[in-house]
């Protein structure tokens, strides 16, 4: 198809998604693919992942070349990670392809490109923020290894930790102990060395056990409880620094983008009670736009479209229509 496109992608530990818009801002479509963090996944895998997405998403649309390429990827921080993805990207014309932080296209979704602060809690955790100034910093976002705390990774690593902790007698009783046999079909849980310690459990894998803990904060487990509210009080502290560092004060938006970690009760909560503490009249918002497409709006702010009201209007009904055809 011939004509002027923009490409926007959001990827990370847990999967990849990516929108091609016109420079109307109608969004003509969407694609999926595996997970695209290179520090987690490898570069090469993680280039997969992001090549599935937008092949899926040209196959429907017919484009298979953009002026302007963003690509929101977590774990793509050092100039070292973007080189090593940038070389392995091929097989489409990406037209001026920038590869940024997740979390800065996650902003441009949540509040269409306004500043303010977005938090991810996915695979991973980082706070994000933009001031007036087209000031911007970060807070978290430093992997597994390093912190990723409120992260789904932390959460289910917690987990992990509770249930050994309660089958040792170390630790009070939790219904953890049982979904984690449950989950990963353990005879007993000393299996659990094993499964870890060989390989078989990578950050993807400890993360997707969150769901584990958000059932049992729901059944009324006080450790489960205890492992949200300590992941949301970590968020909170992330985005607390942001905050401060770009001296943001007064009303501004705060967006929650949750990923895999999806828990609006203790979690949530405890996030908002610790980022109010210092900022009381901050309002916590509801994503305007996924993460994909927030990259969409930056390819075409870069591009010098005028991203107003209009605009904005068409790309949310374009891809609502989108997202309602697949239903």
């Amino acid at each position: 198809m011939d004509g002027n496109f923009v490409l926007g992608v959001d990827g990370g530990g847990s999967g990849t998604r990516c929108v091609i818009a016109d420079l109307s801002g109608k969004i003509l479509a969407r694609g999926r693919g595996g997970p695209s963090n290179p520090l987690t996944a490898g570069a090469d895998p993680a280039a997969e992942g992001i090549l599935e997405a937008v092949e899926e998403a040209s196959m429907r649309c017919g484009v298979e070349a953009f002026e302007v390429s963003i690509m929101g990827i977590a774990g793509t921080e050092r100039p070292s990670g973007i080189e090593a993805l940038e070389k392995r990207l091929t097989g489409f014309d990406f037209g001026r392809l920038s590869i940024v932080s997740d979390a800065k296209v996650a902003l441009a979704g949540a509040t269409g490109l306004r500043p303010g602060v977005v938090v991810i809690s996915g695979t991973g955790s980082i706070a994000f923020g933009l001031n007036e100034e087209g000031e911007a910093t970060r807070a978290g976002g430093w992997g597994w290894r390093l912190g990723d705390e409120g992260s789904g990774y932390d959460i289910g690593h917690k987990a992990l930790i509770a249930s050994l902790r309660d089958f040792d007698g170390r630790g009070p009783p939790t219904s953890l102990t049982e979904k984690v046999k449950t989950t990963l079909v353990l005879g007993d849980l000393g299996e659990l060395v094993d499964r870890v310690y060989s390989g078989d459990m990578g950050s993807r894998e400890v993360a997707a056990l969150v769901h584990l803990v958000r059932e049992a904060a729901c059944e009324g487990d006080e450790v489960a409880t205890g492992i949200m509210e300590e992941a949301g009080e970590e968020l909170g502290i992330a985005a607390s620094a942001v905050i401060r560092r770009l001296g943001l004060r007064g009303r501004f938006p705060v967006a929650l983008n949750y990923g895999i970690v999806n828990c609006r009760g203790a979690l949530r909560a405890s996030l908002e009670r610790t980022v109010k503490q210092g900022s009381p009249e901050c309002e916590f918002i509801e994503l305007r736009f996924p993460p994909q497409v927030g990259a969409a709006l930056l390819a075409l702010q870069e591009l010098g479209v005028e991203v107003d009201e209009r605009l904005l209007g068409r790309v949310e009904a374009s891809y609502g229509a989108l997202t309602e055809g697949s239903r």
